[in-house]
Parts: structure tokens; sequence; C-alpha cells
């Protein structure tokens, strides 16, 4: 049999993975990629050229410190790996990464009891230890339903090398001596097949998330279709009903009586409709990226007190109680036009589902400087929200068609936007509702920047 040169496998990895580096740096610049996760498989690679030229150079570096290097490192290269194939498609947790870095460091520290057993136990025990990651990663990809068709090929992948890593312990088990140039081919084969793998686990990662691109864009894609169909329905019936009246004002023989009630009619309706196509023009905008988010410090308490004051007119009409229970100065980090659009939206609907003779109060709930937040509440005694529109409320395919005490026709529209441009602010909406007890509206914003 033909002796193999391990230690040229080694370094020719080890090159390899230089230009995946520069693969991915390239692929992040071009596609303005912000996922921490791929940091971590960047830095599973400059760790892995560390690891490959140590192998390659073991002999030069003293036994129980090359042991456990190579051993820990290379523990942790696997398990980034895997960690960024699982779960690329789930928002960044540290405290989640955190909990499962106890998966390599229990494997490292059980390795210690074999930093003194011949090289072989050594092979063995290590390969063993990288097959059950990989087994239990493929169990992760190939049960859960959510992963894409890519993320399951993967778990067949990684299956396959839990099973040639099993083969590799077996064949160190099996075998008395291990070197640079080996005829092992139980030991040697498994580690060609594990080089190439090496090379062919950056690909899927960027398969995965293209795949993973291509359904947030159709899912994209599918939730405006929807979205804009239930506008154009919604946008029909205030544009039809102004119609109507604009025709009837036309006539000349009705009563002052019918004519006081349809210019009441119309107000409202105008009024309905500007603030509908109001908040679809920002809702566009917003996803277009035509807006942009610029916060700085902004005065809340005063942004509040202009909206009661644009409200005046419509709280006289329904002879509706609006106050603010604040009397003093509170700033937040925010950007002023969306904090705006915010506040004008939650009490104008708190004015629409709230009936003649009623209270509106805009409460200071909490101010936490631990936590960098304050969180003020829109609570009124309308006539509340049930708890089966409550829980669809921000979804952005769902048609929220609601009336108001005063048959004023809303589409939760305002409230999706609501729920977007305090993302945007690193904010937080939340709604607590009973029928006919009333409706509190909980938003919570950032004090300073963070």
């Amino acid at each position: 049999m033909i002796p193999i040169d391990v230690k040229t496998l080694f370094l020719f990895s080890a090159a390899a993975n230089i230009f995946i580096i520069a693969l991915f740096a390239t692929y992040i610049k071009l596609y303005k990629v912000k996922n921490p996760i791929i940091n971590i498989f960047i830095l599973s690679r400059i760790l892995g050229i560390f690891f490959l030229i140590m192998l390659s150079t073991r002999d030069s570096i003293p036994n129980p410190i090359s042991i456990f290097l190579n051993t820990t490192i290379n523990l942790f290269i696997v398990f980034y790996e895997v960690y960024c194939i699982s779960f690329i498609e789930r928002k960044f947790n540290l405290k989640h990464f955190k909990q499962c870095l106890l998966i390599p460091i229990a494997f490292s520290v059980v390795l210690i009891y074999f930093s003194t057993s011949p090289i072989n136990t050594r092979i063995a025990a290590m390969s063993l230890s990288v097959a059950i990651i990989y087994a239990y990663t493929s169990y992760i990809l190939l049960t859960n339903k959510r992963k894409t068709k890519i993320q399951h090929l993967t778990g067949y992948i990684f299956t396959l090398a839990a099973i040639f890593l099993l083969f590799r312990a077996l064949g160190a088990s099996l075998g008395t001596k291990t070197s640079m140039f080996s005829t092992n081919y139980m030991l040697v084969l498994p580690l060609i097949f594990f080089l190439i793998f090496n090379l062919i686990i950056p690909l899927l990662l960027i398969f995965i998330l293209k795949e993973k691109d291509n359904q947030k864009l159709n899912a994209l894609i599918k939730s405006k279709d929807n979205f804009f169909s239930i506008i154009a329905h919604d946008l029909k019936g205030p544009l039809g009903g102004l119609q109507q009246i604009g025709e009837l004002l036309w006539l000349n023989d009705i009563t002052d009586e019918k004519r006081e009630k349809l210019t009441k009619s119309l107000y409202q309706n105008s009024k309905n409709t500007f603030n509908l196509l109001d908040n679809l023009l920002k809702w566009a905008n917003t996803n277009t990226g035509l807006i942009t988010y610029k916060p700085y410090k902004l005065n809340l308490y005063k942004i509040i007190h202009n909206n009661i004051n644009l409200f005046n007119s419509q709280v006289k009409l329904k002879n509706i109680n609006l106050s603010c229970n604040f009397e003093q100065d509170l700033f937040i980090y925010a950007d002023y036009d969306m904090v705006d659009t915010i506040i004008r939206n939650l009490i104008s609907n708190a004015i629409k589902f709230t009936k003649t003779n009623g209270k509106i109060e805009i409460i200071l709930a909490e101010v936490d400087t631990t936590q960098n937040i304050c969180t003020i509440a829109i609570a009124d005694n309308g006539v509340g929200i049930n708890k089966e529109t409550l829980s669809k409320i921000f979804e952005i395919n769902t048609s929220i068609s609601t009336f108001g005490t005063d048959n004023e026709k809303g589409t939760g529209l305002g409230l999706k936007l609501c729920k977007e441009f305090l993302t945007i602010n690193k904010g937080k909406i939340n709604i607590n509702s009973n029928l006919e007890k009333g409706t509190k509206v909980f938003i919570s914003l950032p004090l300073e920047n963070n």
C-alpha cells in the first residue's frame, strides 16, 4: 500500500480555510450580511487554520500542551460549525449560545482523562466525541420540521460524518501505531473524508443562507399581496361612502338636519380615509427603505401634548375627557416622526373606540433607568377588543375591520405601523383589553442611546 502524507493533507486544508475566510468576507460585503452567527463560523475557520498547522507540527510541541490544545480547539471548531448550520435561521441569542457551549467544554474536560493514554486511544476518544456531536446535530436537523431542505440534507451528511468518525475510532483502537506517513487506511481514509467535508460545510452554509433569504422574500411578497388586497378592500368602502354623501349633498331637497348629519359623516369619512392613506404611505415607505431612522433626544411629554391638542375637535364631538397624567419633561432616544405617528395612531384608536362621555388617559407606567426604558400607557374605558381579534391584531395579512362607537371603520393598519416603528426604535408594544371595559396599550421606548 502507498503511504499517505498526512502532514501535507493538513497544510493543504489550512490553505483552503484561508480561501474560505476570504470567500465569506466577500459574501458579507456583497450582500451586507449582519448575522453574528456568520462571524462565529469565520472564527471557527480561523481556529481551524491554527489547529491544522499545530497538527502538522505537533512533534515540536510538548505533549501535554499539544494534546490539550489540539483536542479543545478541535472540539470548539466542530461545535461552532454545527451551531451555525443548526441555528442559522434564528435570531442570535447570547444566552442560548453560552448554554450550547457547555457541550464542547464537557467533552474537553472528559478528554483530559485520556491525555496520558497512548496516541491510538486518544484518537479513538477524540473521534468518538466528535462523532457524538455530529450525530446529535444530525438528529436536530432531521427531526425539526421547520428546517430547510438543505439543512435536512446536511443532517444526512453529518450522519455520514459521524459514521466515518466511528470508523476512525475503531481503526485507532485496532491499530498499534500512527505517523505522519501512514498506510493504515482505517485511520487515513476517514481523515481524508473529514478534510473534504471541511470544504463542503461552507458551501452548505451559503446555500442555507440563500434558501432562508428566499423563504423570507416569498413570505414577505405573500404578506404584502394579502396586505394590499386588504387595503384595496378597505379603501373602497370609505371612498364609496364619500361619493354617496357628495351626491346627497348635491341635492337641494334635503332638510338642514339631514344636511348637518351628512356633513358630519363627510368630515368623519374623509378624516378616516386620510388617516388610512397616511398610514399606508408611511408603511410602504418604511418597507421600501424611503423612511430613514434618525434617532435623537426627544421630549415625549411635548409630543403627547401636541397630539392631545391635535384631537381637540374630535374629543369635543364625542365629549371625551382626554388627558395626560404626568406633568413633566420625559426624554427618550428615538426618531421624532415615528414616535409622533405612534402616539397619534394610538390616541386616534382610543377616541374611535371610546363611547360618548368616555375617558382616555395617557399614563406614565414606568421609568426604568437600569433597563434603559420608559413605558407609557394609553388607557380608555371604551368597547374593548375580543381575544380572537387581539391575538391577530399585529398580523400583516389579517384584516381587522372593526367599527368604532360612531361607526368609524378601522383596518388595524395603524397598530401594525406602530409595532413596526417601535421595533425600529428598539421599543415594544403590548395590549391589555376587556370587552366593554376598555383597553390599555403599553409602549416602551429607550431613554438613552445604548
